[in-house]
């Protein structure tokens, strides 16, 4: 007995087993049914699509790309004639890929014909590609934008960049240079102090703030910026525009002993360059050093003798002297 109610449960079970398989596949069968239908209603809706030719369009974008390859390596190389022949090829066969189109416009930039290249990226700047790809396309339009001194087309392609990437430097790096072009300073300094936020370490960023710092007699806030420059290169490593950097700031500031020190460094580290000597003089002079102010202004007509600012230097150092010996004078009579 027991035997036969095991068979019947087996043999239920099986059924059951089956008949779910069944209602299963029968699902399946009618999502397949219903996936070919659309197809099929797609199809007609868009009877062109049955022609149109995939494989080839495919097969083309294919054969451009070692083409553009060899461009790139040609342009990097600085074979321009070989590189706008291979991107020209290329764009034959394919003219939608945007990093080939804004290569082949660099290319004809550095070759002399902008006019051409400023057409070429614009037109490439109306296709849609990678976001990096659009985002370095407008980057390239927004520079050569500000060569071409169009910084409204500039400001045009900055704002691109920051609406498509907002969370990169670039766009507002892009966007504070356009605003300084145009003379609009504090909103030049906003754009490169948030660049700065997306790339801390950004050295150029950071002299191009400290610089507008100093421009709008932040004088505090400058300093800060030129010694944060400084700390990022190896020491005696760093350039001689931080320290005179650093050094004009602490002159903004009235501290003309410490303005001295750094200026005195800067000359140090570029000893040819005559605007170092100028601002070690005229911070000298502040200071009532005539003497010694003297002696650097010799030493500055020695590098740029023909430079009218020696010789303002150089009487205002000699008045100062005079001046000096005759207030002596009149102290020794009494």
């Amino acid at each position: 007995m027991a035997l036969s109610f095991n068979l019947v449960v087996e043999s239920t079970a099986r059924r059951d087993a089956d008949d779910m398989f069944e209602r299963k596949l029968s699902r399946a069968a009618h999502i397949a049914f219903f996936a070919l239908v659309l197809v099929v209603a797609l199809v007609g809706l868009f009877p062109g699509c049955r022609n149109a030719p995939f494989y080839r369009m495919t097969n083309r974008a294919s054969m451009s790309l070692p083409l553009s390859r060899e461009g790139i390596v040609a342009y990097e190389r600085g074979d321009l004639s070989l590189a706008e022949e291979k991107f020209e090829q290329a764009l034959r066969l394919n003219d939608s890929d945007i990093e080939t189109n804004r290569y082949y416009g660099e290319t004809l930039w550095k070759l002399g014909k902008r006019q051409k290249a400023m057409l070429v990226l614009r037109e490439a700047a109306e296709k849609h590609g990678a976001v990096d790809a659009e985002s370095s396309l407008y980057r390239s339009l927004g520079e050569k934008s500000l060569e071409l001194d169009e910084s409204q087309e500039a400001l045009q392609w900055a704002n691109k960049i920051v609406d498509l990437t907002p969370k990169n430097s670039d766009g507002w790096a892009l966007r504070g240079k356009v605003y300084r072009h145009m003379g609009r300073r504090r909103e030049a300094l906003s754009d490169f102090q948030r660049a700065a936020h997306f790339s801390i370490d950004d050295r150029e960023l950071l002299r191009e703030i400290a610089v507008l710092q100093g421009e709008l007699n932040d004088f505090d806030s400058a300093l800060a910026t030129w010694q944060c420059l400084e700390k990022l290169y190896p020491t005696n490593h760093e350039p001689a525009e931080v320290f005179a950097g650093i050094g004009g700031a602490y002159a903004g500031l009235g501290l003309y002993l410490e303005s001295e020190g750094a200026y005195a460094v800067a000359v140090r580290y570029a000893p040819e360059e005559p605007d170092y000597r100028v601002k070690l003089a005229e911070v000298l002079l502040a200071r009532g050093e005539d003497v010694r102010a003297l002696a650097v202004i010799e030493e500055g007509r020695t590098i740029t003798p023909e430079s009218a600012v020696w010789d303002k230097l150089d009487a205002v150092a000699h008045a100062r002297t005079e001046q000096v010996a005759g207030s002596l004078n009149q102290v020794e009579r009494r």
